[in-house]
């Protein structure tokens, strides 16, 4: 891709971790703290109108009704991209925000060696098997560069209403085994997709990812947002009513997770 706004500013913020790169179809959707900060498609960049409040010479602070009719609108994403990046941070949510964090750290994107588990896809998107909604979306796919095997995982924060227990049930339960379907159904199409979508990848940021082989069906939750105190509620709480469906992996913050917390993450599944 030559495009300046990529070249410039996109690419540099994928080699250090600050972007994260997702393709969808014949878009490419780029993340940045949670939030998507532009798509490309059909050789044009986009993004959300509410993100772009971006100004040339922008003041700090406080300003004049004066000051204000004055001020200068970029007139390009490159412009105004450190801005525009800025107020991203104005409408973070806690879960995606704990999956970036994760990108930050672990994408498969970066300028570097991948670690052995890095994060190659968040936000995968899946036609709803369910005439309730259109789409299934699972928040982060995580790739063990060594087995060559794709992980799939729901993320939740202590305060998500969906984990906790209601008249006899956990809407967090029947989440996740949609998804297990939807894998299983899926599987053989996915593993396809994927592989090209690493070959795309590849070429796009320069890396040298191996293709997958085996995608492992069982969707686990990994549950971020809590303290030491709230560890016994999770243990009498959360952890009988999820009935060992599937596996809860937890942590307070996402800022805490290492390598070695993802591979022990993942023998223990």
């Amino acid at each position: 891709m030559t495009q300046p706004l990529y070249a410039k500013c996109l690419a540099p913020d994928i080699a250090n971790g600050n972007v994260f790169p997702a393709i969808r179809g014949r878009k490419i959707d780029f993340y940045c703290k949670g939030q998507k900060l532009c798509s490309f498609t059909g050789n044009v960049f986009q993004s959300n109108i509410a993100y772009l409040a971006a100004f040339e010479k922008r003041p700090t602070g406080e300003i004049t009704e004066e000051q204000f009719r004055s001020l200068k609108v970029c007139r390009s994403f490159q412009d105004g991209y450190k801005q525009i990046k800025t107020n991203l941070k104005l409408h973070k949510q806690p879960e995606s925000g704990e999956v970036f964090k994760l990108c930050e750290k672990f994408s498969s994107f970066k300028d570097r060696k991948p670690p052995v588990i890095s994060v190659i896809d968040i936000e995968l998107s899946l036609e709803s098997q369910n005439t309730e909604r259109s789409q299934d979306r699972i928040d982060v796919v995580l790739f063990h560069r060594t087995l060559q095997q794709l992980w799939f995982c729901e993320v939740k924060t202590l305060d998500n209403s969906e984990i906790w227990p209601r008249n006899g049930k956990v809407k967090v339960r029947d989440q996740i085994s949609r998804y297990r379907d939807q894998l299983k159904r899926r599987q053989k199409k996915l593993l396809k997709s994927y592989q090209q979508y690493v070959r795309l990848m590849n070429k796009l940021c320069g890396v040298s990812l191996p293709e997958p082989k085996h995608i492992d069906i069982k969707v686990d939750l990994i549950l971020f947002g809590f303290n030491r105190k709230q560890l016994s509620t999770i243990k009498d709480v959360l952890i009988p009513a999820f009935n060992g469906e599937f596996v809860c992996h937890r942590i307070g913050s996402a800022n805490s997770v290492s390598s070695e917390t993802l591979k022990k993450w993942w023998n223990n599944r």
